[in-house]
């Protein structure tokens, strides 16, 4: 967690370089008058296309089949995958990065459902073909189940024991948020059950640390936090802090505060 106690006289405004921002107590900011920025829009490309890697990944179970083709072996021993085609993918958290993973999933015909923390404008659900539901008719009606929330006290472990037991069985879970939104031995007991057919992470609860559970499972494609790991997304996020860092130092406002301290400035 960021600690203020040495430039806290003086700091005013903090700009992170990132769109979690889960490193900051952002109450303790507000109520000293420091606000945060973030980077939102500049993710949602390359975020949305890790998701979609790791949807189709999961779904064709691409890692065993290319392990097993290193080792000799072609497609003996592979299990057989999934085509994503019609069936039911769950977005955990519809913002920037869920709509766009909407938008990249939809052609592969994939129905698309959602859940947020406030429900979509009907004109944005036209838009990317995407049904609102309950948190718990998404978790039992997905055959795909991708989060995309933010980390804070009410999202981490969001996905747990209980949860898990009320998904579809065979269900794919796929995680580009944060880590520790899912409780990983959790994950690991379901993979192992049989209830989790497929993971795809590319965040970590104690990431660098990886689960053993998960690193020696055949059904997990694993990545190493590489969802903003582009050149050009690296480039967006860079101009959109600096664009933050100027607004606050000529106009005393942020072009993207965090949605806690937006009704502040």
């Amino acid at each position: 967690m960021f600690s203020l106690s040495l430039a806290e006289s003086m700091l005013k405004w903090s700009n992170i370089y990132l769109q979690g921002y889960d490193c900051f107590d952002v109450q303790v900011c507000a109520d000293r008058g420091i606000y945060v920025s973030h980077t939102p829009t500049a993710v949602d490309d390359a975020t949305a296309d890790t998701a979609a890697l790791l949807i189709l990944n999961c779904c064709r179970n691409a890692y065993q089949a290319s392990h097993n083709l290193r080792k000799g072996r072609f497609r003996h021993g592979v299990s057989m995958g999934m085509d994503p085609e019609h069936k039911t993918l769950g977005i955990l958290g519809m913002g920037g990065i869920g709509k766009t993973i909407a938008k990249r999933m939809a052609a592969f015909d994939m129905n698309i459902t959602y859940h947020n923390r406030n429900r979509l404008p009907r004109e944005e659900e036209d838009k990317y073909n995407a049904t609102f539901v309950d948190f718990e008719t998404l978790l039992r009606t997905s055959d795909v189940l991708s989060v995309s929330v933010p980390l804070n006290k009410d999202t981490t472990h969001l996905l747990s024991y209980q949860e898990f037991s009320m998904m579809k069985n065979g269900v794919v879970v796929v995680n580009t948020a944060r880590g520790k939104v899912i409780n990983e031995a959790a994950l690991v007991q379901a993979l192992e059950s049989g209830k989790v057919g497929a993971a795809g992470l590319d965040v970590f609860e104690e990431e660098p640390q990886v689960h053993p559970g998960l690193l020696t499972h055949p059904r997990c494609v694993l990545l190493p936090h590489i969802g903003t790991f582009t050149h050009e997304s690296q480039k967006k996020m860079e101009d959109l802090a600096l664009d933050n860092v100027a607004a606050a130092l000529t106009e005393s406002k942020l072009v993207t505060p965090i949605p806690e301290h937006r009704g502040l400035l």
